[in-house]
């Protein structure tokens, strides 16, 4: 199984942000919420390593990768996202970081998510870890 690297590169009180480079070499940029001790909905998840799978992300319609196999969470996906409050411990995916909303954001999410799917949305192993 094909291993995939997110490596976060800031932790704030308002988020996290990192980046995750794709198979073809890409790198991508990430937003997840900030580390508030791996609390359901609000926290993003523990660094470590994490078996991915396609899954239907319901509340927004579509299709996207779940990771699995997190400490006492469950239904943490890869989905679109811009800031930290789009997420609810998931992790969102952009092209750049920049600003939203007046918020620090990764940028062109929905551009960005569908090329995260068209090389990932397939079974793989996520490995998470902090500089």
């Amino acid at each position: 199984m094909e291993k995939i690297e997110l490596v976060r590169r800031a932790q704030m009180s308002f988020g996290t942000y990192g980046t995750i480079v794709m198979p073809d070499g890409q790198i991508l940029a990430t937003v997840e919420r900030p580390w508030l001790n791996n609390a359901a909905s609000i926290s993003c998840i523990p660094a470590g390593e994490y078996e991915c799978r396609p899954r239907r992300y319901n509340r927004g319609g579509y299709d996207a990768v779940e990771i699995t196999n997190v400490p006492d969470r469950s239904y943490i996906l890869f989905h679109v996202a811009n800031v930290p409050t789009d997420v609810r411990g998931c992790v969102g995916v952009g092209n750049d970081f920049g600003f939203v909303k007046s918020q620090w954001a990764v940028t062109s999410s929905k551009l960005a998510f569908a090329e995260f799917m068209d090389q990932l949305n397939m079974e793989f192993i996520l490995v998470i870890s902090t500089l």
